[in-house]
């Protein structure tokens, strides 16, 4: 459906986030296909210990690809651009980018600082950014490669305990359509993914700052996935050129069939997505459901400090309402300069 398989044999992939989990799995993709890897994440010891591995499982498979590895912070636009010159100076031009760095930080929307939403931008947003900024014009120039911008199930939905990680997986979608309607006319394609909840150091850590809705709406609804059976559900749509890759997950699979906004169709796939359709609003309508549901009955615990221990404004009627907003923004204590932590 979308012509030639690309071939990564002998070409230059460069993955984000690479040491562990998703990344590494898709760095360990791009192995056996015989690429030349480099890996990029933060840490220098995790990045040693990724490039052995890619090393070892390179020389088990006799492909003859290189592995090295760049120690850069995805949110310094100046660092990005000098490891990423030293990656090119040591393997040659990026062929396969992939930006799948990434980290999310739960809470609730009034115990975040602001300084949480603009971590969750700087990480998740303008380290895709910085990245693609620093190749684009060499890829363009070149007339050829290929960009995946690693983004979140919950780049298309909302949910409690995620208002600073869901809007920065928002603007990395948004990115990625405009790139790919942008880039038309050339021979650069560009792919999107939104990956399910997976078995990885980073979700780990997500799961210690997760509030009980989100963790009971997320228990219910999505199943943990292996690191390596995401990268090969992802690599199986890189590799055929598809803008949304697949997903492992059929619920996930169906929310991106038909959300897909202002996006090329193919046919007879239009028409499995036309039925679809039929029914699409009825899973959404249930899903949304649980969501609030779940949302409403840990709404008392979530407000607490807000209302001043009360059961929730609603069960005091419109005065608790007002007593309860009164209690948060008046003046003293418990005024409107006071931080809930």
């Amino acid at each position: 459906m979308f012509g030639k398989k690309l071939d990564l044999t002998g070409q230059h992939a460069l993955i984000t986030g690479g040491s562990t989990g998703i990344g590494l799995a898709l760095a360990a993709e791009c192995v056996r296909a015989k690429a030349n890897v480099t890996v990029v994440a933060r840490t220098e010891a995790t990045l040693k210990a990724a490039k052995a591995q890619l090393e070892e499982l390179a020389q088990k498979l006799e492909t003859g690809g290189r592995v090295t590895y760049q120690a850069v912070d995805v949110t310094d636009a100046q660092k990005v651009a000098e490891g990423l010159a030293a990656a090119v100076q040591e393997l040659g031009p990026v062929d396969l980018l992939i930006c799948n760095a990434g980290s999310a930080r739960c809470g609730y929307f009034h115990e975040l600082e602001l300084p949480d939403f603009g971590r969750q931008m700087q990480v998740n947003y303008f380290g895709v950014l910085h990245v693609v900024h620093a190749l684009y014009g060499d890829l363009v120039r070149r007339n050829q490669g290929h960009i995946v911008i690693v983004g979140s199930a919950l780049s298309t939905f909302g949910m409690v305990g995620y208002s600073a990680y869901c809007p920065s997986k928002y603007a990395v979608k948004g990115l990625a359509d405009c790139l790919r309607n942008e880039l038309q006319g050339t021979r650069v394609k560009v792919s999107f993914a939104q990956p399910p909840d997976t078995d990885t150091p980073g979700f780990a850590e997500e799961n210690k700052s997760k509030p009980p809705e989100t963790k009971e709406i997320s228990e219910g609804g999505s199943t943990v996935y292996k690191p390596d059976k995401v990268a090969a559900c992802l690599m199986s749509g890189i590799r055929s050129g598809a803008y949304l890759l697949p997903n492992p997950d059929p619920g996930l699979a169906f929310l991106a069939m038909t959300t897909q906004g202002l996006l090329p169709r193919s046919f007879p796939g239009v028409l499995l997505e036309l039925l679809a359709a039929l029914i699409a609003p009825f899973a959404q309508w249930g899903f949304a459901a649980m969501f609030d549901r779940v949302a409403r009955k840990f709404a008392p615990s979530r407000f607490k400090k807000l209302w001043g221990g009360m059961e929730g404004a609603g069960g005091k009627g419109a005065g608790g309402a007002k007593a309860a907003l009164g209690s948060a923004s008046g003046s003293g204590a418990a005024g409107a300069g006071a931080t809930v932590q």
